[in-house]
């Protein structure tokens, strides 16, 4: 009798250990479940929420992401920032439950028109996607000492409304300049950043002029590089 007795003691203690094991991991998966959000800092273009989360499977497997103390937020972060859209990424506990993912995509500022990448104003290269933006072509040799200094380039362009809103295309090559304005058929040998100010108004007068005078719409090339003075010839080379 006192053996049967201790059968039942010992298999009762151990069905009450495994109920109360199986109870605490299940009251801690409640606890730990959470709910997610991704917010996009300024517009979204190449990126939803549906492909976010593809990228948030892909680096943590899809278990991991409906319990709270599994995830690792810097291994998230430095993922996804690999992905050649997001310049930005910040992932954190917006609440004790709630893990907020704030995403910053890359903005295109150019494209490298042989290449068939998008440049942003950090200078980085990503690849392009059908978008409808108006973005000037940039011809260069492709190298990172070019594209820093294209991209100050037209950084600086875009500071003036009006030259932002012409420019059309750009070749540099050997440190130089030449470009093409959208509604102006000539091409302007604009030369290295150097009196920057000075040739942009130059070409904005000479542009004013052009619109005012028939007889300036005759030229083919305009040249920037001389000092107060606008030089348009029919004769000039302009290699492209």
């Amino acid at each position: 009798m006192k053996r049967y007795l201790s059968i039942l003691i010992l298999i009762f203690s151990i069905a009450l250990i495994i109920s109360v094991s199986i109870f605490g991991i299940l009251r801690n998966q409640t606890k730990k479940s959470f709910k997610k959000s991704i917010i996009y800092s300024g517009e979204n273009v190449f990126l939803n929420d549906s492909l976010v989360n593809k990228l948030l499977t892909q680096i943590i497997h899809d278990k991991f992401l409906k319990t709270k103390d599994s995830l690792d937020l810097n291994i998230i972060e430095s993922e996804l920032k690999n992905n050649h859209f997001i310049e930005k990424v910040e992932v954190y506990w917006k609440f004790y439950d709630f893990l907020e993912i704030k995403i910053k995509e890359r903005e295109p500022l150019y494209i490298l028109k042989n290449e068939k990448y998008y440049v942003d104003s950090n200078g980085k290269s990503f690849p392009m996607k059908k978008i409808k933006k108006d973005l000037p072509e940039v011809y260069t040799k492709l190298s990172n000492d070019n594209l820093n200094m294209i991209t100050k380039f037209i950084l600086r362009i875009n500071q003036d409304n009006f030259m932002r809103r012409e420019l059309n295309k750009i070749y540099f090559e050997n440190n130089e300049f030449k470009i093409n304005l959208k509604s102006f058929d000539f091409n302007i040998i604009f030369g290295n950043s150097k009196r920057f100010k000075e040739k942009v108004e130059k070409l904005k007068v000479f542009c004013a002029f052009q619109n005012a005078q028939d007889s300036l719409k005759n030229y083919p090339v305009v040249n920037l590089n001389y000092l107060n003075q606008v030089i348009a010839s029919k004769s000039l080379v302009y290699e492209k």
